[in-house]
């Protein structure tokens, strides 16, 4: 509604606010000026929102009646021409095979954005994809799907891409559950999959219950390196620092456990209520957030007042645990790791340059991601 109203402010005529999820707030003062809301996934009303566009007759809100689609009927991708893929130093495309999160993160805007419900696109259309993109040139794919190892045809299209010999490298996202399906992770390194992100936030149970991710167990964060790693799979942790109870010691104490255990990558923000979520609503309603610029949520700025830090210190801090992760004696061990057959097929890139990325970034006082 901020958004809207500052469109209005500044001239706009004609805009449509949404995305791939219906707001919550009460957008009714804002409806006959100009402003059309969309409040369900696009493939459900984008034909509608272009055709009266054209027409110059857009409704005050489209998706109203429906938040999400039952089953998702996706169109088989067309990749960019080989000619402009060139124009890439990574020719890698995303395909979103499935939606939808189980979990209840009060942080995550996941849940928010694709429900709780998980819904997959039909595999024929999946592979067509796949199919398509080797084609035109691509080299990696990325599964954009939230909790791949959750979605209920994942173990079927990864045997369908190894039977159709598709034989592009691909990076998934998998909770942390993934290290108890040992087998699925078999399968994901003969389908060739190079990467695996996984959000570990923390190795703190208390901090990880305060959010409400139960599901996490740190204790099988090590369980999960050693999978990916007897597969030459990359693994990458994503690390929240920030949290309420966190301290300067228990965040270096975060960082010696995570370089202990040794996962390929690590990217690290700070903790931030996104708006939407169930945490922004909660720390709102304390009196917490700091910040009104919607462009200051990016996981890298603090946003709310922390008891322990100040943002300048908890910057500093998010920086410092770029640098030391990706230490001299790391590289080398990626470097000596990239010499494996699998990985070896990728060249050094993975191995080396997003490593060397994240750690000059660091020292720029830049975020890598």
């Amino acid at each position: 509604v901020d958004l809207a109203a500052y469109a209005l402010e500044n001239g706009v005529r004609h805009c449509v606010i949404g995305g791939p999820h219906s707001m919550t707030c009460d957008t009714s003062m804002l409806h006959g000026r100009g402003v059309s809301f969309a409040l369900a996934e696009a493939e459900m009303i984008w034909i509608q929102i272009l055709r009266d566009a054209v027409r110059g007759e857009l409704a005050p809100v489209y998706g109203a009646d429906q938040r999400w689609q039952r089953e998702l009927e996706a169109p088989v991708l067309t990749p960019p021409s080989k000619r402009d893929l060139q124009r890439y130093f990574v020719p890698m495309i995303g395909i979103y095979p499935a939606r939808g999160c189980p979990f209840t993160c009060n942080f995550c805007s996941v849940i928010k954005i694709a429900g709780h419900r998980i819904r997959s696109q039909n595999i024929e259309t999946t592979i067509a994809t796949l199919k398509a993109a080797k084609a035109a040139g691509v080299r990696f794919v990325m599964f954009t799907s939230d909790n791949f190892n959750k979605y209920p045809e994942a173990a079927a299209l990864l045997e369908r891409m190894i039977e159709e010999r598709i034989d592009l490298p691909f990076f998934v996202q998998c909770d942390t559950q993934i290290a108890r399906q040992p087998e699925f992770v078999e399968l994901l390194g003969r389908a060739r999959c190079f990467q695996m992100f996984i959000g570990v936030e923390s190795f703190s149970r208390q901090a990880l219950l305060s959010v409400h991710k139960a599901q996490n167990h740190p204790e099988l964060y090590g369980e999960i390196v050693r999978l990916c790693r007897e597969q030459q799979i990359i693994t990458h942790f994503s690390n929240i620092i920030g949290f309420p109870d966190d301290t300067e010691e228990s965040i270096i104490e975060h960082l010696d456990v995570l370089r202990s255990l040794r996962p390929d990558y690590a990217s690290f923000y700070i903790l931030t209520p996104i708006p939407g979520t169930q945490q922004y609503d909660e720390y709102l309603q304390a009196g917490r957030i700091t910040e009104k610029n919607l462009d200051r949520f990016d996981a890298m700025t603090p946003t709310w007042k922390h008891s322990e830090f100040t943002p300048a210190r908890l910057q500093s801090l998010l920086y410092r645990c770029y640098r030391e992760f990706f230490s001299p004696e790391h590289l080398m061990f990626e470097a000596i790791e990239s010499l494996k057959p699998r990985r070896r097929s990728l060249g050094l890139l993975p191995a080396i340059g997003y490593p060397l990325f994240a750690h000059w970034s660091a020292l720029r006082v830049r975020h890598p991601m």
